[in-house]
């Protein structure tokens, strides 16, 4: 999946006396766009490789996941794939333990 950057935002890495703090600034008018239909932005802060042209450290991009489509269930409630084949830890004894 390609990567959506957020435009109006900006994160500054500053460090303090004991530890880093990251200043962030969003313009709402530009992040309205990215808004889901519950109204909420999610997104992924990232670390650039290189300290942009005003001094910004990290970057934000839109975070699409959503459980129902990372199942590939779409709203079905039978178990996903990975925990189908999934060994049956109710079968172990602590005989099966080799030490």
């Amino acid at each position: 999946m390609a990567k959506t950057y957020i435009d109006g935002t900006s994160c500054k890495t500053v460090s303090g006396q004991f530890w880093e703090f990251h200043n962030m600034s969003f313009n709402l008018e530009k992040l309205q766009q990215y808004a889901n239909e519950k109204g909420y932005v999610n997104m992924t802060m990232s670390k650039r490789r290189e300290v942009g042209q005003y001094g910004d450290t990290h970057y934000f991009t839109l975070n699409e996941w959503n459980p129902d489509e990372a199942n590939g269930s779409a709203g079905n409630d039978s178990a996903p794939a990975s925990k189908q084949n999934a060994p049956a830890w109710d079968d172990i004894s602590v005989e099966d333990i080799p030490f």
